[in-house]
């Protein structure tokens, strides 16, 4: 996902809720000791991510890197199975998966938060995009428009230092982890990456942070709605106090109605 133009925070200040600064990575130091079978639990199709039987051997695949400045956006990415990229980016990727259906080639997509200098997450797109739907579960949900499932395989926190050796020639010989959000990975630099993620051994994962993310999602929906409750009541109020004395009942309802059904 795209950055928006917003300034950054005071030095070492991290926002309560990250829509203050969306232009800055979210992303904190994971904190060992969490439960990573959380997840697993209460998602089953989580259950069967980074599978020791995946396969890593494709003759033709193909692989973009995806960059997101919350990882709060890929906790819900991981827990509703969609995605949504800038307007550029999901024409990107639609074109891209299209292309590949009809001669069954996988399209995957190589997970990134900015600023975390790791990799948290490998996906396969399983759907186009959806250009006129939106997900309604981003912490900036009225941004993004357009939205295509996923089928998780791989969820490890994998160090960039890890990817730094894999040069990319259609990006300058830059090392892959340059790369910026919708750009593809050659196949054979994208399968080098795909079998790291399948043979890596990593201590955390996003999966360890998902109960601290579905409590967070269910507070800021919560304040959302008391929000959008309080705005209603207020203009409910207002319509009252609009209405003109010696109104006759019917003639007010008409005049309440044509208000509501008036498209400006």
């Amino acid at each position: 996902m795209g950055p928006s133009a917003m300034p950054k925070p005071p030095e070492g200040y991290y926002p309560p809720y990250p829509f203050m600064y969306p232009a800055v990575s979210t992303y904190k130091k994971r904190v060992k000791g969490k439960d990573p079978e959380y997840a697993k639990r209460y998602y089953s199709h989580l259950a069967r991510v980074n599978s020791p039987d995946a396969s890593i051997e494709y003759k033709s695949a193909r692989f973009f890197v995806i960059k997101s400045f919350m990882e709060e956006d890929v906790h819900k990415a991981m827990k509703y199975q969609v995605w949504s990229s800038t307007p550029e980016g999901n024409h990107r990727l639609n074109e891209a998966y299209l292309e590949s259906k009809a001669e069954k080639i996988p399209v995957f997509l190589l997970f990134s938060v900015n600023g975390s200098r790791q990799f948290v997450g490998m996906a396969r797109m399983t759907s186009e995009v959806n250009f006129t739907d939106k997900c309604n579960h981003w912490v900036q949900d009225e941004k993004w428009m357009g939205k295509f499932k996923l089928e998780w395989l791989f969820i490890k926190d994998i160090p960039n230092r890890e990817f730094k050796h894999i040069l990319v020639p259609t990006n300058e010989n830059k090392p892959v982890t340059n790369m910026r959000d919708a750009q593809e990975v050659p196949h054979e630099q994208g399968t080098v990456m795909l079998k790291t993620f399948k043979s890596y051994k990593a201590d955390t994962s996003v999966l360890d942070e998902f109960e601290h993310y579905d409590n967070d999602e269910a507070k800021r929906k919560k304040a959302k709605a008391e929000s959008f409750g309080r705005v209603a009541a207020d203009s409910a109020r207002k319509r009252g106090k609009g209405r003109g004395r010696g109104r006759r009942p019917q003639e007010s309802q008409r005049a309440d109605n044509n208000h509501d059904t008036c498209v400006c």
